[in-house]
């Protein structure tokens, strides 16, 4: 229990936010979860997500069961410093991971891409290129409600609609972090339905006014 006194500092936090070296803040704990990477049951993403960040109020709202718990204890590094955070610690958390912890390359099934749907996950696929857009979204010139439009989906269309600058496009490339994969779902078949059903219409439709005509 001699960890619990070893007081962890801000910066020497920022320095494990990797895959390689993961620290996590759990209710003013530090936590080294590296080698839980694999074993984590709710995958490796939501501890990237959070390394070197509080991950606090994610792991209460899991409702994690006393095992968890005392896994997570086993992997004590210490106490966070009671000093307030750097207002740019955030951004130099991101910026490390951007650069380290991403690759532009891998293959994300339209299956995966559909599971970061949500204000605070949220990707897109823009010609092909998959984009983690969720720390974008309160710079995003058109606002976060447009990018929030298209979660988990693919946004080309709308993106070419805006007619984006070229810096727009180099803004893109620090936010890939894959390539779409495989036949995207069909997502048609409402409006498919909602064409058959205009179908439908116009035949009872004709079919009145020839009744009406002949009577």
């Amino acid at each position: 229990m001699n960890d619990e006194k070893r007081i962890v500092r801000w910066d020497e936090l920022a320095d494990h936010c990797l895959r390689t070296s993961l620290w996590v803040v759990i209710e003013g704990q530090v936590f080294d979860v590296t080698t839980y990477l694999a074993e984590h049951p709710g995958g490796d993403d939501i501890l990237l997500k959070y390394g070197g960040l509080d991950g606090t109020q994610k792991f209460l709202e899991v409702n994690h069961s006393n095992y968890a718990r005392s896994l997570r204890n086993a992997r004590l590094v210490g106490t966070l410093t009671s000093d307030p955070q750097p207002s740019d610690y955030i951004k130099l958390v991101k910026s490390k991971k951007q650069k380290t912890n991403v690759n532009p390359n891998r293959q994300i099934t339209w299956e995966e891409l559909g599971q970061h749907n949500k204000k605070d996950d949220l990707w897109m696929v823009i010609e092909g290129k998959v984009y983690d857009v969720t720390d974008f979204q309160d710079d995003h010139p058109g606002g976060p409600a447009i990018l929030l439009g298209k979660a988990g989906d693919d946004a080309t269309a709308a993106f070419h609609d805006a007619n984006h600058s070229q810096s727009a496009y180099k803004q893109l490339e620090k936010l890939q972090v894959g390539v779409i994969t495989g036949v995207r779902p069909n997502v048609s078949g409402s409006g498919s339905s909602t064409n058959f059903i205009f179908v439908i219409f116009m035949i009872l439709a004709i079919g009145v006014g020839i009744f009406m005509f002949t009577r």
